[in-house]
């Protein structure tokens, strides 16, 4: 080494020193400003609950009509009919489109108030852009799947006139007869402490990184043991299961045509990794394949969600249903969607759906 070389050595460690702390500090600035955190679960959660309500732990007590109580920590109430919310007429008044969302305990709203589940949010945003009266129906019910989903919704919207019919998906909507249950509590545990490794470190940097890693882990090779596993199975190696659901979405398809109205297909985001790494996209994918493929259009959740904290958009650290900020996402993500599709203004009569 030359002299000239030995004395430049030091200036040159410095430098890239002085590079590597400045990137550091640079990518601390980014990940504090694209992190999106809502607030803590428990500040989330209403604590206004009637007095003196039963605890409502039944399907059959969701159902039952005229019924009130109270349904995993929140206020609950059936109509006339038996589905969430207040009462409907049997017709829409003039010049109101009404809009019946069918779906499991995503769409029902577990764990929140009416007025924090994403229908009711969705028809308050509509109602008040001032383009027209908005009515949107509740049909969700906890538990269950998606022939399930569908007959509920074909037998209600049948009766209540809707002009749009939405399928709120959810990706545990492919349980049935062949469905496989392959986790256990202990992958369960296992990916939650890996994936909230760094959740609370003061370095935003490595909030941010850190489930960029896991997610990608996972996508490439989800563990044994855990809920992606068993999903991933499921969609992609029990061809019984996937003939079951896809069955599903023929009947949706089928309930349609006898309603004269196309159906839109929204997909839920399962509330775990949420950055572009997102370990069930390729499930999202091969859902939209199936229901494009149907004559359906699909409204997609996911890049609503980039960026937030996953257990901030829960109804408990161990209720993983989203809270009321989550249901703001998913009700922001469907507004959207619509209004991409063109179904809300002017166009939507010539796609099918019309306002009284």
């Amino acid at each position: 080494m030359t002299k000239s070389m030995a004395r430049s050595l030091p200036r040159l460690v410095a430098l890239i020193l002085l590079g590597a702390v400045l990137a550091l500090a640079i990518g601390e600035i980014v990940a504090r400003a694209v992190s999106k955190n809502a607030p803590p679960a428990s500040e989330e959660q209403r604590t206004d609950l009637p007095p003196g309500l039963p605890e409502i732990t039944t399907i059959k007590e969701l159902t039952r009509p005229s019924n009130e109580g109270i349904y995993r920590g929140a206020y609950y109430r059936s109509n006339s009919v038996g589905f969430r919310g207040r009462e409907f007429t049997t017709f829409p008044a003039e010049g109101v489109t009404r809009i019946a969302i069918i779906g499991d305990s995503f769409t029902m709203g577990d764990g929140v108030a009416e007025e924090d589940a994403y229908p009711w949010l969705l028809e308050h945003s509509l109602n008040q852009r001032g383009q027209g009266k908005f009515e949107v129906l509740n049909f969700g019910l906890s538990g269950i799947n998606v022939h399930q989903a569908v007959e509920r919704g074909k037998r209600l919207a049948e009766r209540f006139h809707v002009d749009l019919l939405i399928y709120g998906l959810t990706v545990n909507d492919i349980e049935g007869p062949h469905y496989r249950k392959t986790a256990n509590a202990d992958g369960y545990l296992e990916q939650r402490v890996r994936f909230a490794r760094f959740a609370n470190s003061p370095s935003y940097l490595l909030r941010v990184l850190w489930p960029q890693i896991a997610a990608l882990d996972e996508l490439r090779q989800p563990r044994p043991g855990t809920y992606l596993h068993e999903l991933m199975v499921n969609y992609f190696d029990n061809p019984d299961a996937w003939r079951d659901f896809t069955a599903g979405l023929d009947d949706l398809a089928a309930a349609g045509q006898e309603l004269d109205r196309p159906p839109i297909v929204f997909i839920h985001t399962l509330l775990v990794y949420l950055n572009w790494l997102h370990p069930l996209q390729p499930i999202y994918s091969k859902v939209d394949l199936a229901a494009r493929s149907r004559g359906f259009a699909v409204v997609h959740s996911l890049p609503e969600h980039f960026g937030h904290q996953p257990e901030r958009l829960w109804v408990s650290l161990l209720d993983a249903h989203p809270n009321p900020a989550g249901h703001r996402i998913l009700a922001a993500a469907l507004e959207k969607g619509l209004d991409d599709l063109g179904v809300l203004g002017p166009a939507a009569e010539a796609d099918g759906y019309s306002s009284r």
